[in-house]
């Protein structure tokens, strides 16, 4: 009797016995720890040393614009387009750092505004004259720089004080006017407060267009700052440039 050929069921169970499943996945496993620590190795942080993160801690920070709190006080109030207030202080240190000036800016409320203290503000205001009519493209965004001589409260009877003073040194066949611009400031309407702030002054020649002498009221809020000037210690940058 012949005999009866094998089934092909167990070469199959054989077939799939040999495949090596566990240790194939023992050894990805174990790839993926090694590669993992790896990784781990690579991303962690490098320590700085302590004397460099120290020092680091310890520099002082840089002050933003227009933040400096003035050494004392002012002598010139600088006007500026209110829209471009970091690049009218950049603008202002170049212009007075090539006037050989080392200024201080310092804060104010009033928008379109900058106090400066300079070392001399007349000899300031000679050099920017001068830097305007040689290089008109270093003013963009500043517009007038005007010297102050002193600062009071910004109520009438100290003003007169001040402008008392100052009106001395017109002399008597002098011509005059009173420049006046006031900022956040309406105690009084303005042909008001030039009537008394003018009585003051006792010199008979009233120049409006052509005067020798300018005496000048800067009202800023609660501080008024007064100054006798002459038509050129006032920069205007517009009329310098013929605009």
């Amino acid at each position: 009797m012949a005999k009866k050929p094998k089934k092909a069921k167990s070469s199959r169970k054989k077939a799939v016995a040999r495949k090596p499943v566990r240790k194939s996945v023992k050894r990805t496993a174990s790839k993926s720890k090694k590669h993992r620590a790896k990784a781990a190795r690579k991303a962690k942080p490098v320590r700085k040393p302590a004397k460099k993160m120290a020092a680091r801690a310890a520099a002082p920070r840089q002050a933003p614009l227009g933040s400096t709190p003035l050494k004392g006080q002012a002598n010139m109030i600088v006007t500026f387009d209110p829209n471009h207030r970091g690049t009218a202080e950049l603008e202002l240190r170049e212009v007075l750092k090539q006037a050989g000036e080392k200024p201080q800016i310092g804060q104010t409320e009033i928008e379109g505004l900058f106090k400066v203290a300079v070392s001399d503000a007349r000899k300031a205001a000679a050099k920017i004259r001068s830097l305007c009519s040689s290089n008109p493209n270093l003013f963009a965004v500043t517009h007038h720089y005007t010297p102050i001589d002193n600062w009071c409260q910004s109520d009438v009877v100290a003003m007169q004080k001040l402008i008392r003073a100052a009106s001395s040194g017109i002399g008597q066949n002098e011509k005059w006017k009173m420049g006046l611009n006031k900022r956040h400031w309406d105690q009084l309407e303005g042909i008001k407060l030039i009537m008394k702030l003018t009585d003051v002054v006792d010199r008979k020649h009233v120049d409006l267009d052509n005067p020798d002498k300018i005496v000048q009221v800067e009202i800023i809020g609660k501080q008024a700052g007064v100054a006798l000037l002459t038509p050129k210690d006032i920069v205007d940058i517009a009329r310098e440039k013929g605009e």
